[in-house]
């Protein structure tokens, strides 16, 4: 927690309480042990200078990436790059390196989540449920710019989603010194399998189109 210190007080107290949600559980965790652990005096009220409640902190922690998430969003109206591979090498490493970010929540719902479930409903809705959705609206926009009717453009979408998701799972659980295949293959492969699915219609002469 060395690095957040030069990070305003509210920063310092939500990186604090992620680290400290993630270790020790939510209940298990006391305003003054994330007060200390922010490089401020225990006890001292503190954290209710900035949040209400810890449950307040944590909602702030879910915006932050619901944030993230809306840039995602905004960068992906500048595309198409006019290369599908380089585009889904973007999206894939964009995406990715949010779920990253997303690793302390991740596992403070995975800890915590069969006690409080409107933790688990929170996280779902604000970030599993808009990544799925921004997927499959990308896909079903590139699908009819191509020409190419999917099947199940919503089955598929989820699909090439959760396959990122997975690998950030597998990340979390086990460290990524045990994965098989590192990362840039692994994106390599995703990127193969959305051209794959593309590659009739992005093969086709514009005037087919």
């Amino acid at each position: 927690m060395e690095a957040t210190v030069s990070l305003p007080t509210r920063q310092r107290l939500i990186a604090a309480a992620l680290e400290l949600f993630a270790e020790r559980g939510y209940e298990g965790t006391s305003v003054g042990e994330i007060e200390s652990a922010a490089g401020l005096v225990p006890r001292s009220g503190a954290l209710y200078k900035h949040f209400p409640s810890k449950r307040a902190l944590l909602g702030a922690a879910l915006a932050e990436r619901m944030d993230a998430i809306d840039r995602i969003d905004a960068s992906l109206d500048l595309l198409p790059l006019g290369d599908l591979r380089s585009e889904l090498t973007m999206i894939g490493r964009m995406a990715l390196e949010e779920l990253e970010s997303e690793r302390l929540l991740a596992r403070i719902v995975m800890k915590e989540g069969d006690r409080f479930p409107e933790i688990a409903a929170d996280f779902h809705h604000a970030i599993v449920a808009r990544g799925r959705a921004l997927g499959i609206a990308w896909l079903e926009s590139r699908a009819l710019s191509l020409g190419v009717e999917l099947a199940d453009p919503e089955a598929t979408g989820e699909a090439l989603v959760d396959a990122l998701v997975a690998r950030a799972l597998k990340s979390f659980m086990f460290g990524d010194h045990l994965a098989v295949v590192d990362r840039e293959r692994y994106i390599d492969a995703w990127v193969e399998l959305g051209v794959g699915l593309l590659a009739t219609g992005s093969e086709r002469p514009k005037e087919a189109r």
